[in-house]
């Protein structure tokens, strides 16, 4: 564990490097060249591997001597961190997380099914509104004999088994599975922000080992060419040391694009235009297991909103449940009426004008219109909410338990990398290189062991890759990211 830390801990390389190369990098400044540009320049225009640890001072220095002499005093890593060049500051994941929640603009569009939800709570209070009836009839044309009928009434509609306030239940349930809701979209984007993060580191890495391989060819490229102008070693070796040279070259622009896509993508998720420039610190997570798998299982059933939001889903099945059986009373509807008619009889005197206050009251007889199939209905529903409730319930915990195993796994081929394979492989290209300069190694050797090289680091990165984006998984799994 303790090696795999030494390789990927930024913060443990950061200190080693401080107190090794530092005074011998200051001791080179003292001494003085005739090179122009500071370190805090050649960092700031693109300086590759000084850029990640170096402190600026304002002394003149050559990039190539210094990378030589790092080499010379053994303190350059295998894997020295490159951050990321912008004007930026740069940003923990944690604060990566934060902007994306507060910016997303996915997760903004989906804030606003909120207040939908609170304006459908309003509307699930208000009684329905009074009708004003008017009436009138007269006989104006069938000979019009003074005879008329005339009327005002107002009718109310009055809900029974406090149907509205059903109705309010309900909609105060859908406002906590949508504020839920939303808090899992927050969960599900940390986590895509963290996947993203990390690949960038993978990436950046990969950029950083191939430089290093470049450097160290290019060294090669200069001994070869030296050994064939004094007649050692034929054109065949130059050939194939600038052949290897090339495809690094290639392999490293690939990377550069492949890692610009990945930023793009980052800063998607960030809600910010994809060409903006990122800057990145090289944090990775400890491997060292410090939680147990209970405990994260534990933590994952209190915090995930998705299970919250399940729970409310049985919830809202039980208050639709009681708005049906509300639902099978409808609206008493009471009517206030005042009216007012004249009788005309044949050969009797006029007769005056008579008014008459009306009250009438209409009650609703469920006889055959129980609300049965709603009620069954909303019972269905809760059974079903029940059972996914439970089936989430399964499925978190066995989330939990399969990604803190792949995590297992995955730190143990890591640590057969940084314990066994990288040192060997970079001590063999050592070997070679040594042994091809003083002309007892043919070049092929020298060009196989840097691919050996290159391909076992290519492999431990794809290994670093996969148990980051399972740590990413399981703190996804936890609810950690987001609480």
């Amino acid at each position: 564990m303790r090696n795999v830390k030494d390789v990927v801990g930024w913060g443990n390389k950061r200190r080693q490097l401080d107190n090794v190369a530092l005074p011998a990098l200051h001791r080179i400044v003292a001494d003085g060249n005739n090179d122009t540009g500071s370190v805090a320049d050649t960092v700031a225009h693109g300086g590759r591997d000084c850029g990640a640890f170096w402190k600026p001072v304002n002394a003149p220095i050559c990039m190539p001597r210094l990378i030589r002499c790092a080499l010379a005093l053994g303190v350059m890593s295998f894997f020295i961190p490159m951050a990321l060049r912008a004007e930026v500051a740069a940003p923990m994941l944690e604060q990566l997380i934060r902007i994306a929640i507060a910016d997303n603009k996915d997760l903004q569009a989906a804030r606003f099914a909120e207040q939908q939800a609170r304006a459908r709570l309003i509307q699930a209070g208000l009684r329905p509104n009074p009708r004003l009836d008017i009436t009138n009839s007269n006989a104006v044309l069938f000979g019009n004999n003074g005879e008329y009928s005339a009327g005002v009434g107002v009718s109310q509609p009055f809900p029974l088994a406090h149907r509205l306030a059903r109705q309010q239940d309900v909609a105060r349930v859908d406002i906590d599975r949508v504020t839920a809701e939303i808090q899992d979209a927050e969960r599900r984007l940390a986590g895509n922000v963290a996947a993203a993060y990390y690949r960038v580191i993978i990436l950046t890495r990969q950029a950083s080992a191939r430089d290093r391989l470049i450097d160290i060819d290019r060294q090669l490229v200069d001994v070869s060419r030296r050994r064939f102008r004094a007649a050692e070693v034929s054109e065949i070796d130059v050939n194939a040391a600038q052949l290897e040279l090339l495809r690094l070259q290639q392999e490293h622009a690939m990377l550069q694009s492949e890692q610009l896509a990945q930023i793009s993508q980052l800063n998607q998720l960030l809600g910010r235009p994809g060409s903006q420039p990122l800057a990145l610190d090289d944090t990775v997570p400890s491997t060292e297991a410090t939680v147990s798998v209970t405990d994260l299982r534990q933590q994952a059933l209190q915090r995930r909103p998705d299970l919250h939001a399940a729970q409310l889903l049985a919830d809202r099945a039980h208050a639709d449940q009681a708005l049906a059986r509300a639902q099978r009373w409808e609206d008493v509807n009471v009517s206030l009426s005042v009216d007012q008619s004249r009788l005309v009889l044949d050969g009797a005197p006029r007769q005056s004008a008579s008014r008459a206050l009306g009250l009438s009251v209409s009650i609703p007889w469920p006889l055959f219109n129980k609300n049965q199939g709603r009620i069954a209905e909303t019972r269905a529903a809760q059974s079903q909410a029940d059972a996914q409730l439970e089936a989430l319930t399964l499925s978190i915990g066995n989330e939990v338990m399969a990604a803190y195993a792949e995590i297992g796994r995955l730190r143990q081929i890591v640590d057969g990398y940084t314990q066994n394979l990288l040192p060997v492989s970079e001590r063999n290209v050592q070997l070679t290189q040594k042994g091809y300069s003083e002309g007892l190694v043919p070049i092929v050797e020298v060009v196989q062991s840097q691919r050996q090289q290159g391909d076992i680091t290519a492999a431990y990165l794809g290994a670093l890759d996969q148990y980051l984006q399972a740590w990413s998984r399981l703190q996804v799994a936890a609810a950690t990211y987001v609480q």
